[in-house]
């Protein structure tokens, strides 16, 4: 069996994975098909639009926002 992506063999392999209905590739492999893809959680940033990638962008930074706020709080004696 060959990685789909590099079509190096399996046999052997540290990260094996499968894809597609059983299609075998190492993860490192699919990992960096995905990142040259852009997608991340099964959304194709390369299908959004301008506006629904800003929308995104604004959630992300909420979400980051939020979650610093909760560490970053100061501990009374």
């Amino acid at each position: 069996m060959r990685c789909i992506y590099c079509n190096k063999k399996m046999i052997g392999s540290s990260d094996p994975i499968t894809i597609n209905g059983g299609a075998p590739a190492h993860s490192h492999c699919h990992q960096f098909e995905l990142m040259s893809q852009r997608i991340f959680k099964n959304i194709q940033l390369t299908t959004l639009s301008n506006k629904e990638l800003d929308e995104l962008n604004e959630l992300v930074l909420l979400e980051l926002n939020s979650r610093n706020k909760i560490n970053d709080s100061v501990d009374l004696f």
